[in-house]
């Protein structure tokens, strides 16, 4: 597919002023379980809020605190609405350090967002931090002191691998696998941003695969459940479809959304620009996203299928592979309630 026949600055003034006309967007997922509040959130408030100050009392030149607004405890908790109290403090953690590390090179207000070497420093640094955190096999060595943002991975990563309640390596290796993923894409994105390039549809959904996070998200599904789930179980192949279609909601749901917000901020890198031409008026466009965000619900719905019929004769791969199914959901319509 072409490049859109836009520069940036084109695509703002053609679009800014535009009406983008939404369908319900929850209609979409009618058949899957409603959203639901994981039971600990009024206790989890003050634990997130102490977080994000903590960060903002190391490094006050980042401006975190205005990261207070936003609840991370709720989204979590919509997120993760089943897993165990111990389980979802870790979780916390980890949309903190998601939500403030992605703020530092997303947006224009970033403190690296306009400086890309120091920003590619940065992200190297943190695969590092993930990597001693996570306590993989044949880790890196940690060097030096941990900033502020990446000190709260840390403090998950402790969580994640207590005594109690560690993660199995299997677990810990996909999520730093998905970590890296979104660190690189992210580069990817500020790239582009900084040079002022618009990629066509296919190459920006490959990129937001990656800067969506939401393969992160897939990977903490089974950590958020109360029971062991064996690593054959996650290795079957309709978890690859799980993720792959569980990141195109994440990231149409959110351009749809975010558009106007990201056109105030100069930025274009969006599905609706990628999609946009000078004869194509902008309810098609819609149209063509909402078309785009049915068939992933429907191939996710049809991966699940094909998942249960293969445990129709095992009750207990059968019940961890339905809640696996609904956690993948959650992650999804959580984050569309948050919204």
């Amino acid at each position: 597919m072409a490049s859109p026949p836009f520069g940036q600055a084109a695509l703002i003034t053609a679009l800014k002023g535009q009406t983008l006309r939404i369908p319900s967007l929850q209609a979409l997922f009618t058949s899957w379980p409603s959203p639901r509040l994981n039971a600990h959130y009024p206790e989890l408030v003050a634990f997130a809020s102490a977080t994000i100050l903590e960060i903002a009392a190391a490094a006050p030149h980042l401006r975190i605190e205005r990261r207070l607004r936003d609840d991370i405890a709720l989204l979590t908790c919509l997120l993760f609405p089943t897993a165990p109290r111990r389980r979802i403090e870790a979780l916390v953690l980890y949309m903190v350090w998601l939500v403030c590390w992605d703020d530092t090179v997303d947006t224009n207000e970033g403190d690296l967002a306009a400086d890309f070497a120091r920003a590619e420093e940065w992200r190297n640094r943190t695969l590092e931090v993930i990597k001693v955190a996570l306590q993989l096999p044949e880790e890196a060595q940690q060097r030096g002191e941990v900033d502020a943002i990446n000190a709260v991975l840390v403090s998950f990563g402790q969580r994640y691998y207590g005594t109690h309640e560690r993660a199995p390596v299997e677990q810990r290796q996909r999520l730093y696998d998905e970590i890296s993923i979104f660190v690189r894409a992210c580069a990817t994105e500020q790239r582009l941003r900084l040079d002022g390039a618009i990629p066509s549809f296919d190459e920006y959904m490959v990129l937001r695969e990656g800067t969506v996070a939401g393969g992160t998200l897939c990977a903490l599904v089974p950590y958020a459940m109360p029971q062991f789930v064996p690593p054959e179980l996650l290795d079957m192949p309709q978890f690859a479809v799980f993720r792959k279609q569980a990141n195109v909601l994440f990231g149409l749901l959110n351009d749809l959304i975010s558009l106007k917000k990201e056109l105030a901020g100069d930025c274009v890198i969006n599905a609706v620009c990628t999609l946009l031409r000078p004869e194509t008026p902008l309810d098609e466009v819609m149209a063509q996203i909402y078309q785009k965000l049915q068939d992933a619900v429907r191939l996710f719905d049809k991966a699940a299928r094909e998942l249960l019929g293969q445990f129709t004769d095992n009750d207990l791969y059968y019940d961890l592979s339905e809640e696996l199914i609904d956690g993948h959901r959650s992650v999804v319509t959580g984050t569309l309630e948050f919204m």
